[in-house]
């Protein structure tokens, strides 16, 4: 039986004759992506990174240029397609094609090894490279906003390795073998202004204070002027960073552990809550602060304090911070770092960036920025959803409602044409984003994070 006269018969349906076959043409079930990819244009952030990369292949035997394996994997990685083998099926999509500045009936686009070649051609240098250009992308969008106070929240993340990756290392607190990648987000944008990739059994602020230097170094030069704050937990709380915020005029308010000293210091708070509490019956909390000098510090500095009392029992949790203000203004602005948590669990989740399967490092590095290019470019998609039906969307329904669009795609000698569903629901969504990408400069709008 050959393609063009497969057929499939259905008895169900007793109307009329029903039949399927596989004449269609060519479809796709990504026609979404061709709005990403006039955003990616339009702000030039995958044309610059791909000019950073190295190609040392002869070519006269080249097919696919590096800007184009980039796109493939970038445009790939949005869609939903994170492994390098799903691109042996994918390279034939006619959008995948498009995106990728190919003509969807010409030559496929790479395979998997191909693609996987491609990976580990990228040396550490390059990495790096691409990583410092995400701060450009947090730039773009403050200066727009001429925005007074910048807030990096900076925070590890588990990546759990199955395979024999370079330097995958077992992890006693999580109890497997990963990798520990180091994330610092702009809380207004929810942008990656940096990462970086660590071995599994390294301490959580390993290489911290190496991450944020070039990244406060970019926004002290572009937006001299804005405040500067960093907010991380207890496992970024050395002295260390202490004394790089300081020195380089940041504020920072970060989570500390518990020790001895700090209970007793606040012991009288639990002993009032908790008479309070058997008095009333009601949950009781109070915030509070004291001066405190570690042996390991050179000087004393400030820590904030909430007590809790209520049925399931006492909380005690600390904050060492060199902002001013009332503690209980300061506290809740510490717990709000927890916006990170939603911005890495969409990196992780809907994403897939914990997908690091090759097998060496930098190679996995490498891919740990690519994702980190297609969650900003995602992120800056949702800012222009303002004032719609998907306005503060998570980045899994932007994909199921706006990416995941099937389509028809017809070649003829003077255009390419995308048929859509005439009763797709999204269509004025889709239309209002792409009057506001072509109405759209180099810097992107500044999304409200929440």
């Amino acid at each position: 039986m050959t393609e063009c006269s497969e057929q499939l018969h259905f008895n169900f349906y007793h109307h009329k004759e029903l039949v399927a076959d596989f004449k269609g043409g060519e479809i796709s079930s990504d026609a979404g992506l061709l709005a990403l990819k006039e955003l990616a244009d339009r702000l030039g952030w995958l044309k610059e990174a791909a000019q950073l990369l190295s190609d040392s292949r002869d070519p006269r035997r080249t097919t696919h240029d590096t800007l184009t394996l980039f796109e493939q994997r970038i445009f790939g990685l949005i869609a939903g397609y994170e492994d390098a083998n799903d691109h042996d099926r994918m390279r034939h999509d006619p959008i995948l094609k498009l995106v990728a500045g190919r003509d969807p009936e010409g030559e496929s686009l790479a395979s998997q090894p191909t693609l996987s070649r491609f990976e580990n051609s990228v040396c550490a240098r390059e990495v790096v490279r691409l990583g410092r250009l995400l701060i450009r992308h947090v730039i773009a969008a403050h200066k727009k906003r001429k925005s007074k106070r910048i807030i990096l929240d900076i925070d590890p993340t588990d990546d759990p390795c199955h395979g024999r990756q370079q330097l995958t290392m077992f992890s006693g607190f999580y109890d497997q073998y990963m990798y520990f990648p180091l994330l610092v987000f702009d809380r207004a944008t929810g942008l990656l202004a940096g990462v970086r990739l660590r071995a599994g059994n390294v301490h959580g602020s390993h290489r911290a204070v190496q991450v944020l230097e070039p990244i406060v170094s970019a926004l002290r030069k572009a937006l001299p002027r804005a405040e500067i704050i960093i907010r991380a937990d207890a496992g970024l709380a050395v002295p260390m960073l202490y004394r790089f915020c300081e020195e380089r005029g940041l504020q920072y308010i970060l989570g500390i552990s518990s020790n001895q000293v700090f209970k007793d210091r606040t012991e009288w708070a639990l002993s009032w809550l908790s008479g309070r509490f058997e008095e009333t019956g009601r949950w009781q909390r109070w915030v509070g602060g004291f001066k405190h000098r570690a042996g390991s510090w050179g000087r004393t500095r400030r820590i904030l304090y909430k007590a809790e009392v209520n049925s399931e029992g006492t909380n005690l949790r600390f904050v060492v911070t060199n902002m001013k203000g009332l503690p209980a203004n300061l506290y809740p602005f510490y717990c709000d770092r927890g916006t990170a948590e939603t911005f890495i669990d969409e990196l992780k989740n809907a994403l897939k960036a914990d997908r690091l399967s090759c097998s060496r490092f930098v190679a996995n590095a490498f891919r740990l920025v690519m994702f980190a290019f297609s969650y900003n470019l995602l992120r800056v998609y949702h800012g222009l959803l303002k004032n719609t039906s998907l306005e503060g969307a998570s980045i899994e329904t932007i994909r199921s409602r706006l990416v995941k669009i099937g389509a028809r795609v017809r070649t003829t000698c003077r255009c390419v044409r995308v048929h859509m569903a005439s009763g797709w629901p999204f269509r004025a969504v889709l239309r209002l984003v792409m009057s506001r990408i072509a109405s759209l400069g180099k810097a992107p709008p500044l999304p409200a994070a929440t």
